[in-house]
């Protein structure tokens, strides 16, 4: 077999060649069962190794949508935003800024640190968290994104951040003219739905919330102890039309969301149960998605039936593929959907 040449790469244009490295470091977040623990950022950051223009090139496609799933992430992200300032201040070369680069982050679920019992001074750098000190740097990144998701433990990032963004105005000679320090106006929220009085009794979160435009929720899976996996009765093409929307939406502080325009939630097809985890694998199960295209305004709001939106046109309903995900527990049988994979990919749109 003859040998095959090697590709003359060097004989390319600049900007040819910056233009390929910069489709290479695009990450993939579609898993596979061969990669499932595959970095999707990882041709990325080897590239990125390869020379200062060349990093300089794939860093804002490493930064256009960024997953910070665990609490081990964000304190990396962190760093890294640390790091950046000392570049800056030194006038390094590879100082790059971060802000206005992020278009999506998506944040899991990150637990707030208990507050840390007083100590010695002396050993208080070592029981600082990280992200205790650093809302500083991480506001302006995380509100600069267009696109924000959080999983409800995580939410406190999200307050931190706007305190301190919103602190920094004092120093404005007119704030009331000023915009708001924050561009997100796409906010998705998974998990369990709770704690929306740390946002609605501060002015900072209560201006957050009015200039949202686009509101997601993506809620938890639902596990029973059926002996067989079986279908949501809600999805039957006769019963879904008398299904109520669920409870918890009339939790949703809508009075405080003053430019709402559309509203979506995941109604989950398929029941899981704990029989069906000797037969269900980690594949891709249909969900819908519906879309309330007129969304409510007021507090005092009572939802209708699913059929009322369709029906009259205020609502809309897709079918999305999103991974399952089973848990890891001998004890107890668990099965998630994988959102962060769905989000990434903008299967949630």
């Amino acid at each position: 077999m003859q040998a095959t040449s090697p590709f003359p790469f060097a004989n390319l244009s600049t900007e040819l060649i910056l233009l390929i490295f910069a489709h290479a470091a695009r990450p993939t977040f579609i898993k596979t069962s061969d990669d499932a623990s595959k970095n999707p950022y990882a041709s990325a950051l080897s590239l990125c190794h390869v020379s200062k223009i060349v990093r300089r090139t794939v860093l804002p496609e490493l930064l256009r949508t960024v997953l910070l799933p665990e609490y081990n992430n964000a304190t990396a992200f962190v760093r890294a935003l640390r790091m950046q300032q000392a570049f800056t201040l030194e006038g390094n070369d590879l100082r790059f800024d971060y802000a206005g680069r992020v278009d999506r982050i998506w944040f899991g679920r990150i637990c707030e640190p208990p507050p840390q019992a007083p100590v010695h001074s002396n050993f208080a750098s070592s029981t600082t968290s990280e992200l205790d000190t650093d809302f500083s740097l991480l506001a302006p990144v995380l509100l600069s994104a267009p696109s924000l998701a959080l999983d409800f433990e995580s939410l406190w990032l999200l307050y931190g951040c706007l305190e301190s963004a919103w602190n920094s105005r004092i120093h404005i000679n007119d704030p009331e003219r000023t915009p708001p320090p924050w561009r997100t106006n796409n906010l998705t929220l998974v998990g369990d739905f709770n704690r929306w009085r740390p946002l609605t009794s501060t002015t900072e979160g209560s201006a957050f919330l009015a200039s949202i435009s686009r509101l997601s929720f993506l809620s938890p899976t639902r596990a029973e102890t059926h002996l067989l996996p079986t279908y949501d009765p809600c999805f039957d093409d006769l019963e879904h039309r008398k299904y109520p929307l669920p409870e918890w939406m009339t939790s949703v502080p809508w009075g405080s969301f003053k430019r709402l325009r559309t509203v979506s939630l995941v109604l989950p097809r398929i029941v899981l149960t704990v029989a069906a985890k000797t037969s269900l694998s980690e594949e891709n199960v249909d969900v819908e998605l519906l879309t309330l295209i007129d969304p409510p305004h007021s507090t005092y709001w009572e939802p209708k039936d699913i059929s009322a939106y369709i029906e009259s046109g205020e609502g809309q309903i897709v079918s999305v593929g999103v991974r399952t995900k089973l848990g890891d527990s001998p004890i107890q049988f668990s099965v998630s959907f994988d959102w962060e994979e769905a989000w990434a990919c903008g299967l949630l749109k």
